[in-house]
């Protein structure tokens, strides 16, 4: 039996235009697993990208639970919240909220700095991660003085510099070309299969198939759950989400 490492419990978040409350997550009932690549796909305003911003702390739910382990994320303040994140959850933003006057090098090291003191330790740590997805040689470089691609891959060494349990992508290849977009989702393959936990956001169909898990959100509840074998081709598994995906009208 797998170890479940998020789980949300009838959890709920409204926004408010005016006075008129508008539900975007729904009773929604979920449980995410240690290991897994788990992509959530829906139409545009199915709750996707709440719901990730949920998960990892990023916003507060209007109503029910989130657990990350042992931890009720509902019940923190935003200062625990703030902690929890730094060192259980890594983020990647679709527009890499990278810090546009520090360098590659020194947007990476940011998140480290605020959880650990041995500053020669972590600067070893980023360069070895810089290294691992292609982009040392731009240590020193801005981001404004690279590629979308270069950036996206300094987001995500920043993301897991600190070991954190589960990574959370939203939509992390849509400002993308289809190079730069395969040298991050091969990123986030190697992770996984390093056994780091992966939760992304995606509407595209061979980003999705990178995933052994998809869980299809309609109106803020969970439709559907598909899942793929780990030995399933690239080309088998989307054929089979095709399938899938054209049953539920997307």
């Amino acid at each position: 039996m797998q170890e479940t490492i998020i789980q949300a419990k009838d959890l709920k978040k409204s926004y408010f235009t005016g006075k008129t409350e508008v539900p975007v997550i729904n009773t929604l009932n979920l449980s995410l697993y240690k290991g897994d690549f788990t992509v959530i796909m829906g139409s545009s305003g199915s709750g996707k990208s709440t719901l990730l911003y949920l998960l990892s702390g990023l916003e507060n739910p209007s109503g029910g639970e989130i657990w990350l382990e042992d931890k009720p994320v509902h019940t923190m303040d935003e200062k625990l919240i703030t902690l929890l994140r730094r060192e259980y959850i890594g983020f990647v933003f679709q527009d890499f909220n990278l810090v546009p006057n520090l360098t590659f090098l020194e947007n990476i090291l940011i998140p480290a700095y605020l959880v650990k003191n041995d500053r020669k330790a972590l600067k070893e740590k980023a360069i070895a991660l810089m290294k691992k997805v292609e982009i040392l040689e731009l240590a020193d470089r801005l981001p404004s003085e690279v590629s979308g691609g270069q950036q996206q891959r300094c987001s995500m060494a920043r993301a897991v510099i600190n070991n954190p349990r589960v990574v959370m992508a939203d939509e992390p290849t849509g400002n993308l070309n289809s190079n730069s977009s395969n040298a991050v989702l091969n990123i986030l393959t190697d992770l996984n299969e390093e056994g780091q936990t992966i939760v992304m956001v995606t509407h595209d169909i061979k980003s999705a198939c990178r995933a052994n898990r998809i869980i299809f959100l309609k109106d803020g509840q969970i439709e559907d759950d598909l899942r793929f074998e780990r030995k399933e081709s690239i080309d088998d598994k989307e054929d089979k989400l095709l399938k899938w995906l054209a049953e539920k009208d997307w």
